[in-house]
């Protein structure tokens, strides 16, 4: 049995689009010292971009992150940042398997960007992993000043739930 990556990705956006549903927008946009400066919306924000990103790049079968756009709207109101995530779960659900490049740079000056082959799904798996992360910093951030309470899984890889279901921990 195959596991359908764009399902998988439109869960992960939707139970995101749930917590940003419940949240005070003060609390989405307010910056803390637990979070290095930035807020849960930056982080947000950060998250919907590399989506759109790769929704852009789709377009023409090339997907570079390191050319985002830095939306500020996203970080700085949450109803800005939920129809951008109802957006791209339409989207997600519509697109097909392709092929894509991937470039990017390591370098400061990105006088030499790598170009490599990819592939939609596993462009998915990407920004799942990178969406599950920033999730989990969005977690502390949100339980620890705010007091929300979020799912057990919110934030946590799968890998990770799988490991935990076998342990018992004390």
């Amino acid at each position: 049995m195959s596991i359908n990556i764009k399902s998988v990705a439109s869960g992960t956006l939707s139970q995101l689009a749930d917590f940003i549903t419940t949240m005070d927008n003060q609390h989405y946009t307010a910056t803390s010292e637990l979070l290095l400066g930035s807020s849960i919306g930056q982080h947000v924000r950060h998250i919907l971009e590399f989506y759109s990103c790769l929704k852009e790049g789709y377009a023409i079968q090339k997907v570079n992150y390191d050319l985002r756009k830095r939306d500020l709207t996203i970080e700085q109101d949450k109803m800005v940042a939920l129809s951008l995530i109802i957006d791209l779960i339409k989207w997600i659900d519509k697109a097909k398997p392709i092929s894509l490049m991937l470039e990017g740079s390591y370098e400061a000056d990105e006088k030499e960007i790598f170009s490599i082959l990819s592939h939609m799904e596993r462009e998915l798996v990407y920004n799942i992993e990178h969406t599950i992360h920033h999730m989990a910093i969005v977690k502390i951030a949100a339980v620890n000043l705010y007091a929300y309470e979020l799912p057990a899984d919110f934030g946590v890889a799968s890998s990770t739930l799988k490991y935990r279901s076998q342990y018992v921990y004390s």
